[in-house]
């Protein structure tokens, strides 16, 4: 009995001392990825940015590869997003670098349980949205993304497959400001897709993402309402009629339309009434990054 006392013992004890271990492993990536990460952000030269941003994702795949890092928080690194999906299967890591002519680029990491493999699995998003053209009607994967910086993810639980509706940011350029409403789903062996069809001005007319495209000098807000399960933004108009078809010019008026969730769809609903709801939360900004609204 005493023996198997303390061999029970000396297994426990290992155990901790692994899960110990990796933690430490773990936060020892985070403290060389947290000067990476400063470096994307605030380097003197474009290219000192890529050098840090190679470097980041190498470190960042590499230490995703334990298991332990699904849970851990990296909490340190306020300029890199990391938002995780309703049901936690998984969280993507998320970032910009600003070019010198002003433009943005964005990367992200995701991180996700394979159920089937039962094992984590990593996808890299690449970012080409500058020559995607038929935006809100293409099929996109992972290596053909619509880059932003994601901010919300609404997941209605439905039987068959899953998919996630994504809130992204995009500062697109010094004219006009941008957010994304897209769709993800995850398809065949260790596969991401981008696009669904299943945003409706009516029954006739649907598109597979949607982008609203505003002033960069104003603000607009795209918020998804778990409680009503409806995306809620601004209506947005031009501030003269010469103006109209030109979105870079494009400001709220006042009033707001929203996407409600109806049997698998998103359904546009135009000037509601917001008036009478309860006051809302606002979406807490996450220790995880800085996020641009």
């Amino acid at each position: 009995m005493r023996k198997i006392f303390l061999i029970i013992f000396t297994l426990i004890s290992i155990l901790c001392f692994s899960q110990k271990g990796n933690n430490r492993l773990i936060a020892e990536y985070e403290d060389t990825l947290k000067v990476m990460a400063h470096k994307i952000m605030n380097a003197e030269t474009e290219a000192d940015k890529y050098l840090a941003n190679t470097a980041f994702i190498y470190n960042l795949k590499e230490v995703l590869q334990y298991e332990k890092s699904f849970k851990f928080p990296f909490d340190s690194l306020p300029s890199i997003a990391r938002i995780i999906s309703p049901d936690n299967t998984f969280r993507i890591f998320n970032w910009l670098l600003k070019r010198d002519n002003g433009a943005y680029e964005y990367y992200a990491i995701v991180h996700y349980h394979n159920k089937k493999r039962k094992r984590y699995e990593i996808i890299s998003l690449e970012d080409n949205s500058a020559n995607i053209r038929n935006t809100e009607h293409e099929d996109l994967d992972a290596k053909n993304w619509y880059g932003g910086l994601y901010y919300q993810i609404a997941y209605i639980k439905k039987a068959g497959r899953k998919y996630y509706t994504l809130l992204g940011w995009d500062g697109n350029d010094s004219y006009s400001t941008k957010k994304i409403i897209d769709v993800m789903y995850f398809s065949g062996k260790n596969k991401i897709k981008f696009g669904l069809p299943i945003f409706k001005k009516n029954k006739k007319e649907s598109q597979k993402r949607i982008v609203i495209e505003y002033d960069a000098k104003t603000s607009v807000s795209v918020k998804y309402k778990q409680k009503e399960q409806r995306i809620v933004f601004n209506h947005l108009v031009p501030p003269r009629k010469d103006l109209e078809g030109l979105e870079e010019y494009y400001i709220p008026e006042g009033t707001f339309n929203a996407y409600q969730y109806k049997k698998g769809k998103w359904w546009l609903q135009q000037d509601i009434d917001i008036r009478n709801q309860q006051k809302v939360n606002r979406i807490k900004k996450p220790k995880r990054g800085l996020i641009p609204r």
